[in-house]
């Protein structure tokens, strides 16, 4: 839910109490007690009496939800001033965090647009799990649960796009280091997407994923016709071409459009990620395989 103010003309973001649980984790339910019992937030009421809470309620949540979960007692929580509770909840930040620490950390930093956070959380995860575990472990869930909450309307498409664009750059910058220029690479595979989208940062995991496995990459990145990709096919030989189909994708996508892609790349074989096939398998002669994620695509390639 969002609405315009009407005296500056700028846009802004609402949320109702299911948007508050599903970004902070935090049942509507445990909310409401604790707006009743101890006044930690108040919602605010549009002219027709309905309750929204603003991006200032959203983060503040957000912190008490991530000082409850590090043992902090909520009857505490609340006698402490806000910027007591930002304080407090940067100096635990510090320390070793779970996965749904980062998240938390991730998703607060990502609605104050703080860049230097960000950064510094995604620093700490490549230094303590290693760039892969952090992929699979943190970003690829952390990406999808934003995605979901931003086409709900629960995130706004800027602050989705403000923490891609620099998740991409921290892995861009890992993928250069991890391109191999002393050992032939075990095979080649071209990596595409039909659609312009989201999707193009998890093909860049993708990417980043096989080439620490020495393959080697032909990458087109998102929005490549079918000719494209067979002029590129036809210029490389890969032994396999690898796609994502998006959630939004899904519907205009056919068995006939993957039965003509593997068609047109020949001796090729089809690697496709969130395709829903009826069937259980393709006939083997169209040389496709469906795989369920990223775990499975290096199952795969392992």
């Amino acid at each position: 839910m969002d609405y315009f103010n009407t005296h500056t003309n700028i846009h802004l973001a609402t949320y109702s109490i299911r948007d508050l649980a599903k970004l902070s984790g935090i049942k509507a339910h445990t909310i409401r007690i604790w707006e009743q019992r101890y006044a930690i937030i108040e919602p605010k009421r549009t002219a027709s009496n309905i309750r929204f809470y603003t991006d200032d309620d959203l983060k503040f949540l957000m912190n008490i939800a991530f000082l409850n979960r590090k043992g902090v007692r909520i009857s505490k929580i609340a006698k402490m001033s806000k910027e007591e509770v930002i304080s407090e909840v940067d100096n635990l930040s510090k320390t070793d965090a779970e996965e749904s620490d980062q998240f938390q950390g991730l998703a607060i930093s990502m609605l104050d647009f703080d860049e230097k956070k960000i950064c510094q959380i995604l620093d700490n995860c490549f230094r303590d799990d290693g760039m892969e575990k952090t992929i699979l472990n943190v970003l690829v869930p952390f990406l999808e649960k934003i995605s979901l909450l931003s086409l709900a309307g629960s995130v706004t498409r800027v602050h989705e796009q403000f923490v891609s664009n620099l998740i991409r750059r921290k892995v861009l910058s890992a993928t250069n280091e991890a391109i191999s220029t002393t050992e032939p690479p075990k095979m080649k595979v071209l990596l595409f997407l039909s659609e312009a989208g989201q999707q193009e940062l998890y093909l860049l995991f993708v990417e980043y994923l096989l080439r620490k496995r020495n393959v080697q990459i032909i990458y087109l990145g998102s929005d490549v016709s079918i000719d494209e990709l067979k002029l590129a096919s036809s210029i490389h030989n890969p032994q396999y071409a690898y796609t994502i189909i998006s959630e939004q994708h899904k519907r205009y996508v056919s068995e006939e459009y993957i039965v003509k892609l593997s068609e047109m790349l020949g001796d090729t074989k089809l690697l496709v990620t969130g395709f829903q096939q009826k069937t259980n398998n393709f006939p083997p002669e169209l040389k496709v395989k469906n795989l369920d994620d990223l775990t499975d695509l290096l199952t795969f390639f392992s």
